[in-house]
């Protein structure tokens, strides 16, 4: 790795052919570093899930004694192990992760992912507040509103969604979340219109498309039932 005024001053884009060039040298452990933090950076970039779980896979098949060195590492190791349900265990590499790093919001929503999985909802949602001290993003509402409504809280569940939606306004999947909870607790109308909000973000968004049909024939039918 380079130091971090050579960090600082490389694009996304350069740090990404860096770590390329230690996977085809072979030096997974080194390019598993550097992605894990590229990850970090970008946590919605399919590429890079894809990329270091082939190199946390092919780091454990080649019997390396690997253990995570820092936070970013841990983080990722901890997504691993909750993609194969093991959820205690994750839960303790996103606290290792916080023990480096306590102002890690992706760790802390992490943990919550699990939490959740475990259905200890409340604790979940202890953590998501935490992360939205850190930074107040419409993903963190989201989450929040998901654990909320699991707790059967629908008044709580739908402030934060309105939340998500202000805070993330261009993302179409809390529209469509936004929509979903209201279509559930019979607001049709206004779920209809949240759904457009989506498709109008993401005109493909099938699964928006095809719950706006649903609840446009479901108020037609109300309306005709009257």
């Amino acid at each position: 790795m380079t130091d971090g005024s050579n960090e600082a001053s490389m694009s996304f884009e350069e740090r990404k052919r860096r770590a390329h060039k230690l996977v085809k040298e072979d030096n997974y452990v080194g390019a598993f570093a550097e992605f894990c933090q590229l990850y970090l950076a970008n946590p919605k970039d399919v590429e890079i899930i894809k990329i270091c779980s082939f190199l946390l896979d092919r780091i454990i098949e080649g019997n390396y004694d690997f253990e995570p060195q820092t936070a970013e590492q841990f983080i990722f190791r901890g997504i691993s192990k909750f993609y194969k349900k093991e959820y205690e265990a994750s839960i303790n590499d996103f606290d290792k992760a916080l023990s480096i790093n306590s102002k890690l919001d992706y760790a802390l929503k992490c943990r919550a992912f699990s939490l959740t999985s475990l259905k200890k909802y409340s604790l979940a949602i202890k953590e998501l507040e935490k992360a939205i001290q850190i930074k107040p993003t419409g993903e963190y509402f989201d989450d929040l509103a998901e654990n909320y409504s699991r707790i059967g809280d629908i008044k709580s569940a739908l402030i934060y969604h309105e939340k998500a939606v202000a805070n993330s306004p261009d993302e179409a999947r809390l529209w469509h979340n936004y929509a979903t909870q209201l279509g559930e607790c019979g607001q049709i109308e206004k779920a209809i219109s949240m759904f457009d909000r989506a498709i109008e973000l993401f005109p493909l968004y099938e699964d928006a498309l095809h719950d706006r049909q649903y609840y446009s024939n479901l108020l037609t039918k109300n309306k005709n039932d009257r």
